[in-house]
């Protein structure tokens, strides 16, 4: 088998996402560049079919034109969002595309969330939410390229306040979030931090209606 490792890998981390209620039923992806011409990806149906309970035969073998070289299933047609941040950042090794539980708030309000968890400061002061584009199409691919060429020039210039960890992300207008790593247990950490950084958000905003204040 072509890459088992990292396909066993994959399936792995995106169990751990499904159980975790960092993506849901409703879909989600996983690519990585494993080559200069060859990605491993999740193949489409797998959320709503096998509840993401998969095996390494589930992880497709593709070429650059996408040309599926081993693997059981289809090609995402989600790929192209992949494939774009790909090409407007060499260091991107891994991708995930998720529906997390509480950033599909910020998703669906159409609002960037405040970073308020020491954990995500060394990005900035918010996550952006892209404008909306309908899911899957060219549109929408496109300004995910856009965003990535322009947010990883700004990213290589930043200071890190707590490690040197490669990941970001932004959210997807009403569908979710996108978030592009130089590898894909990094990719996972950083959705793991977005998310707890909603949650703790959104809760928040609770205690700020009973006169609490954010101490700094």
């Amino acid at each position: 088998m072509l890459y088992e490792s990292e396909r066993k890998d994959m399936c792995t981390v995106v169990k751990s996402m499904y159980t975790r209620w960092l993506t849901n039923a409703a879909g989600g992806n996983l690519s990585c560049k494993v080559s200069e011409n060859h990605y491993i990806m999740t193949a489409s149906g797998l959320s709503s079919k096998h509840l993401w309970d998969i095996t390494p035969d589930n992880i497709l073998v593709v070429d650059d034109k996408l040309n599926v070289i081993e693997g059981v299933g289809k090609v995402t047609r989600e790929i192209n969002m992949h494939m774009e941040m790909y090409q407007n950042d060499e260091k991107i090794k891994a991708i995930i595309h998720a529906h997390p539980r509480d950033l599909m708030v910020y998703s669906c309000m159409g609002i960037d969330m405040p970073i308020v968890s020491e954990a995500l400061e060394f990005l900035g002061e918010s996550i952006p939410c892209l404008p909306y584009k309908l899911a899957t199409t060219k549109e929408l691919a496109e300004l995910v390229g856009t965003w990535t060429s322009k947010f990883s020039k700004e990213f290589a210039k930043k200071e890190f306040v707590m490690e040197d960890i490669y990941a970001y992300g932004a959210l997807l207008r009403r569908h979710g979030i996108i978030i592009g790593s130089d590898n894909l247990f990094s990719a996972n950490e950083m959705l793991e931090r977005l998310e707890t950084n909603a949650y703790v958000h959104i809760h928040a905003a609770s205690l700020e209606s009973r006169g609490y204040e954010y101490n700094r």
